[in-house]
Order: structure tokens, then C-alpha cells, then sequence
């Protein structure tokens, strides 16, 4: 078997087991996919979800950045970079990742919904940022007395 061949079985493989909810199981299989052809933006893509199943944020970040250096122009790269920024917290990062997205795949309103969910996100992390920082005339104060 060709490995063109052989990582096209391992996808299929590790497809089967993220439909089963076997997350860790997917992710093996993926990354065997793209031993054989690391070429490939879908199998980091795909890898990149079982992660985030597995709230492995920041290897997830890692492989979704890959398929969108792989892939620039492709929707669901860019759609895995803002489902792994929105794990690690970064929500204004997240928003402009399903923005891209949206871009590329002009009317997923399910892309639309997660950028906007990020949005509201990010306000509401500033909103308590800027609520846990004391103002200056309660640092001015705290500091004359």
C-alpha cells in the first residue's frame, strides 16, 4: 500500500473513532496519517479537533496552525485555530480566527454564531479586567495612606 494510501486508511480510522468519542484513539490514528504524508492540512485539521475533544488546547493551537500554513484558503483551518484559542481563553484571538473562517466560507452561520459567541466573550474578559484593576485614585489613595 502506497503511503498516500496508508494515510488516507489512518483517517479513516481516526474519523470512525471521533464519531465513537474514542478522542485519544483519533488522535493516534491522525498522527499516523501524517507521518505518511505530513503534507496534508486535513489530518492536522482532524487531529486538531480530537485535541480539543481532549482539551489539549495548546497542541491543538499547534496542529491547526499547521493546516492553516498548509491550507491558507481553507475554511476549517482557521475554524480549528478558533476553537483551540477559545479553550486556552483568548478570545479575542478566537473571533478573528472564525472571522477568517467565515470569510472563506461566506455564509456558515454556525461560523458566524461561534465568532460572535467569542465577541461577547472577549468584551466580558475585558469588562473583568478592567474591574479587577483598581482605578488610579484607589491606587493613589491605598498608596497616601
Amino acid at each position: 500500500m502506497s503511503g498516500d494510501a496508508q494515510a488516507e486508511t489512518y483517517k479513516a480510522q481516526g474519523n470512525a473513532a471521533l464519531q465513537a468519542g474514542r478522542f485519544e484513539e483519533a488522535a493516534g490514528l491522525y498522527t499516523k496519517a501524517i507521518e505518511k504524508d505530513p503534507n496534508c492540512a486535513v489530518y492536522f485539521s482532524n487531529r486538531s479537533s480530537a485535541r480539543c475533544s481532549l482539551k489539549r488546547f495548546g497542541e491543538a493551537l499547534d496542529d491547526a496552525s499547521e493546516a492553516v500554513s498548509l491550507k491558507p484558503d481553507w475554511y476549517k483551518g482557521h475554524a480549528r485555530r478558533g476553537a483551540a484559542l477559545s479553550g486556552l481563553g483568548r478570545p479575542e484571538e478566537a473571533c478573528r480566527a472564525f472571522e477568517r473562517a467565515s470569510q472563506l466560507d461566506v455564509g456558515n452561520a454556525q461560523l458566524v454564531a461561534m465568532m460572535e459567541k467569542e465577541k461577547k466573550a472577549a468584551v466580558a474578559q475585558l469588562a473583568a479586567k478592567e474591574k479587577a484593576a483598581p482605578s488610579d485614585d484607589a491606587q493613589r489613595a491605598a498608596l497616601m495612606s
